[in-house]
């Protein structure tokens, strides 16, 4: 079986994790043949044409027309023409026949790209797999939200399979489609998660103890002004972000933080030293804000944060409350603190719970179950 996967970065992007990736990059069956689309291609060139590349057994396929630059809408046109070729590579790359042999998976987070490729190729078979609450991002104009649905939908009812990383996202597109959607949630790589590092890195071994870490991208679902709090209730501590800024971060709190003198901001890292910051902080906290479509999702830092076995501290997030045995919550500042300072003097016990929890949530296992829903 082809299995073809549209991802929502491309392959060598190291700034973030994301799901399609970890999970192609986990899939161990012999008997698929993985077939990463890169959204986008990997570098710019002059290339009027698909090309494939492989990288540990797997096929990555860049775009081509990457020349063509993103700005005024451009990334839009650039898209619907690499996927007029899509047609074709597949023919070339794997034979005249592929539809009777493969499988497409897209996901809601590359909406309009899974819906211009799922329009070209029809499919025999095709996986839909939503993993944010992507309509209900804020700032959508209302005519482009329905245009937005109607892809939706179009793409679910010619899906043979729909799942969704959350319960409430389950429910959700349940609820829009009318069809059973499969509960898939995310995963981890635990191996890597779950090592540590001989040497802290430099940037943060600078930085004194107690250490209290959040690592992902800050965006608007990130509850900033939680965090400014909770640097200004906990002096002694040092609050330490890790990851790209988004424009949709709200700027005044930013810079509120930045001025802080116990936050301090490191960037993004690649994926491959996140354990090592992680293994240097104290506590892991995962500060969401309560916008809906912020509780809708299943996020991925979660379970890399579990993995590593440091103590967590997170707002009351849905998805969190499945681990509430070794995960502190609060559903307001003096909670979250709270769980904070009692997370610095967590019981050895705990460590020891979480480390059993994560074994049956890596990537390798959502894989598998969704290769079984294929079967």
């Amino acid at each position: 079986m082809n299995l073809v996967l549209l991802g929502i970065y491309p392959w060598n992007y190291s700034q973030l994790s994301d799901t399609v990736r970890s999970m192609t990059s986990a899939m161990q069956a012999q008997d698929v043949n993985r077939i990463f689309l890169n959204p986008y291609a990997e570098q710019r060139s002059f290339s009027f044409d698909w090309r494939s590349r492989e990288a540990d057994g797997i096929q990555i396929w860049n775009p081509p027309y990457s020349f063509i630059p993103t700005r005024y809408g451009l990334h839009r046109f650039r898209e619907k023409l690499s996927a007029a070729k899509i047609a074709s590579a597949m023919t070339r790359f794997l034979a005249s026949d592929w539809r009777e042999q493969t499988v497409l998976y897209v996901t809601a987070s590359t909406l309009e790209q899974s819906y211009e490729y799922v329009k070209i190729l029809q499919p025999k078979r095709l996986v839909f797999d939503i993993l944010d609450d992507n309509l209900g991002f804020p700032g959508i104009p209302e005519q482009k939200l329905r245009e937005l649905k109607r892809m939706f939908l179009e793409i679910a009812e010619q899906a043979e399979r729909i799942t969704a990383v959350s319960r409430y996202l389950v429910e959700q597109t349940s609820d829009w489609t009318g069809k059973q959607v499969e509960y898939l949630p995310n995963g981890v790589d635990i191996d890597l998660f779950r090592r540590g590092s001989a040497e802290e890195p430099a940037d943060i071994h600078e930085i004194l103890h107690p250490r209290l870490t959040f690592l992902g991208a800050i965006t608007s679902w990130i509850d900033l002004a939680l965090l400014r709090e909770t640097a200004y209730k906990l002096p002694d501590a040092q609050l330490v972000m890790i990851g790209p800024v988004f424009d949709s971060a709200d700027a005044n709190m930013l810079a509120e933080l930045r001025s802080m003198p116990n936050v301090h901001f490191l960037g993004a890292k690649p994926v491959q030293q996140v354990p090592a910051y992680l293994h240097a902080s104290d506590v892991l906290l995962l500060p969401r804000t309560n916008d809906p479509y912020s509780l809708a999702c299943d996020p991925i830092k979660l379970y890399e944060y579990l993995a590593t076995g440091k103590p967590i501290v997170s707002t009351d997030h849905p998805s969190v409350r499945r681990f509430s045995e070794v995960v502190e919550t609060g559903t307001d500042s003096e909670q979250f603190i709270a769980g904070i300072q009692k997370s610095l003097r967590r019981d050895a016990a705990i460590a020891e719970k979480q480390a059993r929890l994560i074994e049956s949530l890596s990537w390798q296992a959502r894989a598998e179950r969704l290769l079984k829903l294929l079967s």
